[in-house]
């Protein structure tokens, strides 16, 4: 018993005493004392129903999580080389983010037997006047632009052997932007937030160009 329902039960006393002068004090102090006991029962009942519903809910929490990271990891086997590379927490949030995007470039753009090593979100400079957000993805055959979920239908795809460079340079504060020499075109993909990420991805690039 605390200290709180010890001052409580004091205060209790002193009222039922006043206001059973006239009654056996034996009595009343075993229906007082019957009175807790039966009150602290119901107390402790449900208390161990509220933890015991709290430990339901947290298992459920915990395989809640536990199935969506199988899911991240499902897809995250398929456009990060992981076995290789192991996955970067920044990949993992991105397919976690946005799992039905990732999905839905596993099945419509990559070929059946092609897999990615890794990707990078960024925008597309195509030109002065255009700009397309997506994510770029070093794949098993090729580098792939893909628009995000809001301009999916844009894609564009880039070999390896036409890659002649990769420089990636500052662009703000916190922006990084990435450029890529590919054959007499010179390709800019910038609002790159992730400097470990870009050189990831643009070392990885680089290795697979080189093997041509």
């Amino acid at each position: 018993m605390g200290i709180y329902q010890k001052v409580c039960y004091k205060v209790e006393d002193v009222f039922v005493n006043i206001l059973t002068k006239k009654e056996d004090p034996k009595l009343v102090r075993e229906k007082v004392t019957s009175y807790r006991t039966e009150k602290e029962k119901k107390k402790a009942i449900k208390k161990a129903e509220l933890e015991e519903k709290r430990a339901h809910y947290k298992k459920e929490q915990e395989l809640k999580e536990e199935q969506e990271k199988q899911e991240v990891l499902a897809i995250l086997s398929k456009v990060v080389d992981i076995n290789q590379l192991e996955y970067s927490q920044y990949e993992y949030q991105e397919v976690k983010r946005n799992k039905a995007y990732f999905e839905s470039v596993l099945q419509n753009i990559f070929e059946k037997d092609e897999y990615g090593f890794t990707f990078l979100a960024c925008e597309f400079d195509k030109s002065s006047k255009k700009e397309t957000k997506g994510y770029l993805f070093a794949t098993n055959k090729r580098v792939w632009f893909v628009g995000n979920k809001y301009n999916s239908d844009f894609q564009q795809k880039f070999r390896y052997q036409t890659i002649k460079n990769v420089q990636w340079f500052k662009d703000g504060l916190l922006e990084r932007g990435l450029k890529m020499q590919y054959g007499v075109k010179k390709l800019e993909f910038d609002e790159i937030f992730d400097f470990e990420q870009m050189k990831r991805f643009g070392d990885l690039v680089l290795n697979e160009a080189a093997k041509y």
